[in-house]
């Protein structure tokens, strides 16, 4: 279960099929693990719309779960049991071959995770004298997921996008955003862009004060 929590997007139903556990076992493992404190749960803020007396739910709704996510209380474990445990055996007797290959092409995923970690941090960190952050996290429904949807204590709802990648975001990526919350009935009042690779010339010049860009630079507030 620790590795199929490692490698999947969090969500329980598919982190309990890619371990090949019934439901019943999959909530007894997860109880047991967070119990002692490696997994915790993320619950999910999607609300269904509230039907009428009769009324049924839309086709695309039916046999639709909401559902949590588990995830590591401590990032080292999310490292061990994504790269160390599925080689533990090759490792010992002292074949690292295949921890290389997983780890030069797993490596960027696995840094995205921390990336929105530490963004939602950032975000908290921006607003704390202005307008302190009262939830955040990731937030995902039937449409989309979002790396970062926070709302502040004057219920100011700031939507994000984390990108991890070695190429600069550019406008077309807002306007890619913009669609997702869209669709998934969202109405930020901020878009929030964080970047590794920072941002093309013409969205750095929008001066747009609806749209906030952090470079990797901003990340060293989190430091003081």
């Amino acid at each position: 279960m620790l590795k199929a929590v490692a490698v999947s997007d969090g969500k329980m139903i598919n982190v309990f099929r890619r371990a090949s556990l019934a439901r019943g076992e999959g909530h007894a493992s997860y109880e047991e693990l967070s119990r002692i404190g490696v997994l915790y749960k993320e619950h999910s803020r999607e609300t269904l719309p509230a039907l009428m007396s009769g009324e049924r739910r839309k086709r695309d709704e039916r046999g639709y779960t909401v559902q949590s996510k588990i995830k590591f209380v401590h990032p080292f474990h999310r490292f061990w049991y994504t790269f160390i445990e599925p080689h533990a055996e090759e490792i010992e007797r002292g074949d690292f071959n295949a921890f290389f290959d997983r780890f030069d092409s797993s490596f960027d995923r696995f840094v995205s995770y921390t990336f929105e970690d530490l963004s939602n941090a950032l975000i908290k960190r921006t607003f704390e004298r202005l307008d302190p952050v009262s939830e955040k996290g990731n937030y995902w429904d039937r449409h989309n997921e979002f790396d970062l949807m926070a709302k502040t204590e004057r219920n100011l709802m700031i939507v994000g996008e984390c990108k991890w990648k070695g190429h600069k975001i550019c406008k077309s990526q807002v306007s890619k955003l913009k669609s997702k919350c869209e669709r998934s009935g969202l109405k930020p009042d901020i878009l929030a862009l964080f970047s590794k690779s920072g941002f093309s010339k013409e969205l750095k010049s929008s001066n747009d004060p609806k749209i906030l860009c952090f470079d990797l630079n901003d990340f060293e507030k989190l430091l003081a």
